[in-house]
C-alpha cells in the first residue's frame, strides 16, 4: 500500500489487489448533510447527482457513457459526513477513470439547465422515497426530534424540498468552491494496478487542481445538541402500530462505536438474538424486531425497532417488551458465548467488505479521510478483539438511559 498526500492536499492511496483484472477508483469528499446550514439543507446530496451533469471537457450525459463503453460501473452516495463517488473498470482503463474523476474535481461545469433538471430529479425522488412510502418520513422526524434545530444532524440527507427547490446556480457553485477540493478529498484506487503505474498518473490528472483558496468550513458539534426523553407520535399509510427508539452515543472516531456493534449483534442478530426470541419467537408480538447503529463522526444513534404482528399489539406492548429484554442487560450483562458469537459475526462482515477491491477503495477513504490510516482497512478486526463482556455491560447502562431516548410512534392513519 502507498499512502501520501499530493502538493495539492489530496490524500492519495493506492492498493494494489491481483485477484482479477479490474481496478477501483474512489473519491471521498469531507463533506456531507452535516455542513449544510439549517436554512440551505440537501445540498451535498443534491450535488452527488450534480457531478454526473457534465464538467469541463466531460459533456452531460458523457460521464456514464464513457464509463460504460469501457467495461465500466460507477455510482455514488452521500451521508451526513462525506461524500463517496466510485468506479471500477478494466484494469488497463485506469487511465480513463482518473481522468473523469480529476475532470469534475477541477472545474464545476453544470449550467442552468442541468441545475434545474437535478433539482427535479431529486424532488421526484423526495416525492417518492419520503412523502409517498411508508415509514419514508422516518429519518426526517428522527432527525429533528433527536437533534438541536443548529445541529448539523438535525435535517436527513435529503434536505427539505423547499430549500432545494429555491438553490440557484450561484448557490451550488458556492458549495463546490468550499468543498469539493483536493485539500477536503481522498483518492483511493484499488486493484490490479502497481502503484509505480498508478501514481504518475495521479499526479497527471489531479496534481494541477488547485487547493482551496480559503479555509475549509468547520462546525463544532455540542454534546448539548443532543435531545433526549423525547416521545414523537406519527400517523402513516401503515396497516398496525411499529415503535422505534434511539440512543445517543459518541461518533465513530471513538472506541463506543465498536462495543455498539457488539451489543447490536447480542439483540439483534439473528433468529437467536435477544430481541427476536422475545417478541418475535415468544410472544409473536412483532413481525419484525432489529437493531441498528447509525455511526457518524461527531455524535452516533443506537436504534431498536419492531413492527407490530397484529392491531393487538400497540406500541405501548411492544415498548413494554422491548425493554423487558433491554433491563435485563443493563441487571446482568450479556454472556461470553454471545460476546463471541458477536465478535465472529462482525469480522465475517469485515471479511466480506475487504474480499472486494471497491470495498476495499470504499473503506480505505473513509479510513483516510478522518483516521489520516488508511491500512486499518485490513486490522477493522482488531477493534473488536479486546472487547470485554464487563464493557458491553458498562456500556449497555450507559447508552439505555430513559433520558438518553428518543422514541417514536408510527401508527395507522385514522380515517
Amino acid at each position: 500500500m502507498l499512502y501520501q498526500t499530493l502538493p495539492n492536499g489530496l490524500r492519495t492511496v493506492i492498493i494494489p489487489r491481483s485477484h482479477a483484472p479490474v481496478v477501483s477508483v474512489a473519491v471521498t469528499y469531507g463533506v456531507g448533510s452535516y455542513a449544510e446550514s439549517p436554512t440551505n439543507t440537501g445540498f451535498a446530496h443534491l450535488f452527488e447527482h450534480l457531478m454526473f451533469e457534465g464538467s469541463e471537457n466531460v459533456a452531460h450525459g458523457m460521464f456514464d457513457k464513457y464509463c460504460s463503453e469501457a467495461g465500466g460501473e460507477n455510482n455514488a452516495y452521500t451521508t451526513f459526513d462525506k461524500t463517496t463517488y466510485y468506479m471500477s473498470l478494466p484494469a488497463h482503463q485506469l487511465e480513463l477513470g482518473l481522468w473523469l474523476e480529476a475532470d469534475r474535481m477541477a472545474a464545476f461545469g453544470v449550467d442552468e439547465e442541468a441545475l434545474n433538471v437535478q433539482k427535479n430529479v431529486v424532488l421526484e425522488e423526495i416525492n417518492q422515497n419520503v412523502e409517498n412510502s411508508p415509514y419514508g418520513t422516518y429519518s426526517r422526524v428522527l432527525s429533528r426530534t433527536a437533534f438541536a434545530p443548529e445541529a448539523g444532524y438535525s435535517w436527513e440527507v435529503y434536505g427539505e424540498p423547499k430549500h432545494i427547490a429555491a438553490s440557484t446556480l450561484d448557490d451550488v457553485r458556492g458549495f463546490f468552491a468550499n468543498f469539493y477540493r483536493p485539500d477536503n478529498a481522498c483518492l483511493v484506487v484499488c486493484g490490479a494496478v502497481e502503484a509505480e503505474t498508478a501514481l504518475p498518473l495521479v499526479e497527471k490528472y489531479f496534481g494541477g487542481i488547485a487547493r482551496g483558496r480559503t479555509p475549509l468550513p468547520h462546525k463544532n458539534f455540542h454534546p448539548s445538541f443532543r435531545l433526549g426523553k423525547r416521545h414523537e407520535r406519527v400517523e402513516d399509510t401503515i396497516p398496525t402500530d411499529s415503535l422505534f427508539c434511539s440512543y445517543h452515543f459518541d461518533g465513530y472516531m471513538t472506541r463506543e462505536v465498536y462495543v455498539a456493534d457488539v451489543l447490536c449483534s447480542v439483540i439483534s442478530d439473528g433468529m437467536s438474538s435477544r430481541l427476536y426470541k422475545a417478541l418475535a419467537y415468544n410472544e409473536r408480538s412483532a413481525s419484525d424486531v432489529n437493531a441498528y447503529v447509525d455511526d457518524r463522526r461527531h455524535t452516533s444513534l443506537f436504534t431498536i425497532y419492531a413492527i407490530s404482528n397484529g392491531t393487538e399489539y400497540s406500541c405501548e406492548t411492544l415498548y413494554a417488551s422491548m425493554w423487558r429484554v433491554l433491563d435485563d442487560v443493563i441487571r446482568n450483562g450479556i454472556t461470553e458465548q454471545e460476546l463471541q458469537k458477536a465478535k465472529n459475526r462482525i469480522k465475517t462482515r469485515i471479511a466480506r467488505t475487504v474480499q472486494r477491491a471497491s470495498g476495499i477503495a470504499d473503506e480505505a477513504a473513509h479510513q483516510a479521510l478522518f483516521f489520516d490510516d488508511p491500512s486499518r482497512v485490513f486490522r477493522l478486526s482488531d477493534d473488536y478483539t479486546s472487547i470485554s463482556t464487563g464493557e458491553v455491560h458498562a456500556f449497555a447502562q450507559k447508552l439505555f438511559a430513559h433520558d438518553n431516548e428518543v422514541r417514536i410512534d408510527f401508527v395507522p392513519k385514522t380515517a
